[in-house]
């Protein structure tokens, strides 16, 4: 897209003030952690010494510490209030479909991962950077908190921060030098390529089939009626999006999931399954799944009762 409009400088971590306001009321207030540095200055440019880190702004590793984690990672152009009202929205939601379907909602940890999209309305690329570095800070966090389990649910361009996550667990895997992966993850609105689990054929394209290794079950959610996924991501990337009618092809997807049990000796698996939650879907009825924006993936209850049968 073009430079013309002024890049924004994104918005330090918030406050714990700012958070306390943000989850009161909540049935389970939500911890905030994420890569954002401590002042605005600091996300002036993608640093890898900022940005690859994480920290909390309430909370701590120990409140993670055996136990099972659901982590929101938000998308791209939110400032930090924005983040903590959309996490409340959206946690609020999760937090009563978890108890219709008789889960005590105040039994997981809630987690905020909040990263320096804010770049500004047309500097997606600039944002890309920063999501990049922003997925060695969450593989850090979750290679050191030491949870029972993980569930990741993504936003837009969260998807890049957990699949670039995902690739380093998935690559530490591979190589013999961990264990640890992701239970569930769950992409909404995907703002990555349709081709991400694709080796990539030029060296500036960002691709992670990689990721594979690093979760065990993958839902990928779709809408061809998604506003900005269907115009603004295609015409900036040149490409079509893996949120707007999934992946280019299945076939790097079942060649990874036949590769994560040769790899691992049959001790490992990886699942994965396309949701079409497009207006004319030929798969899902239940015309209160359907998606017509870019933001609609959590506008009523009948999408959140779906989505907590994905990932509990």
């Amino acid at each position: 897209m073009g430079k013309h409009v002024k890049r924004q400088t994104p918005r330090a971590m918030p406050s714990p003030e700012a958070v306390a306001s943000a989850v009161a009321g909540l049935p389970k207030a939500f911890v905030v952690a994420g890569c954002r540095g401590a002042t605005n200055a600091e996300n002036k440019e993608p640093d890898f010494a900022v940005h690859g880190t994480f920290r909390f702004a309430t909370g701590g590793l120990a409140d993670l510490a055996g136990k099972n984690v659901m982590v929101f990672v938000h998308g791209y152009n939110l400032t930090t209030q924005e983040c903590l009202d959309e996490a409340r929205d959206l946690f609020s939601k999760l937090q009563g479909a978890l108890q219709r379907d008789g889960v005590d909602p105040t039994a997981p940890v809630y987690l905020l991962f909040t990263w320096p999209g804010d770049t500004g309305t047309i500097h997606f690329d600039d944002a890309q950077e920063y999501a990049q570095m922003s997925g060695v800070a969450l593989y850090e966090l979750l290679s050191q908190a030491n949870a029972a389990r993980w569930s990741i649910i993504t936003h837009s361009l969260g998807a890049h921060v957990a699949l670039r996550a995902g690739a380093i667990l998935g690559e530490r895997l591979f190589r013999g030098k961990g264990t640890l992966r992701v239970d569930r993850t769950l992409l909404l609105a995907a703002s990555v390529e349709d081709d991400v689990f694709e080796r990539p054929h030029r060296w500036e394209e960002y691709h992670f089939p990689e990721a594979a290794f690093g979760m065990r079950l993958l839902h990928i959610s779709a809408s061809r009626a998604d506003d900005v996924l269907g115009g603004p991501f295609r015409i900036n990337e040149s490409d079509a999006a893996l949120g707007f009618c999934g992946p280019e092809s299945m076939d790097p997807l079942v060649s990874l999931a036949r590769r994560v049990g040769e790899v691992s000796q049959g001790a490992e698996s990886f699942a994965f399954e396309l949701h079409d939650f497009s207006p004319n879907s030929a798969t899902i009825m239940n015309p209160e799944l359907h998606v017509f924006s870019h933001g609609g993936y959590w506008a009523n209850a009948s999408q959140l009762d779906y989505y907590v049968n994905l990932i509990r």
